[in-house]
């Protein structure tokens, strides 16, 4: 009850931020569940993309 599949997280994640994702982290962060995904962008950007695993919420996104 606490997070959304990852398998939904993922639907989200490509309708937001398209490409590869090549990395997941699972994590608690400031008392909720976040997930960091990288993703190499169509340009060959690494992106890190950090979703709230509750609610589908991109908190952020940062190149790496």
């Amino acid at each position: 009850g606490e997070t959304l599949p990852v398998a939904e997280l993922l639907k989200r994640l490509e309708i937001q931020v398209p490409g590869e994702v090549v990395g997941i982290e699972f994590e608690r962060e400031h008392g909720r569940w976040v997930y960091e995904f990288k993703i190499i962008d169509g340009g060959g950007r690494l992106l890190e993309v950090y979703m709230d695993a509750q609610t589908g919420a991109v908190l952020s996104m940062e190149e790496d």
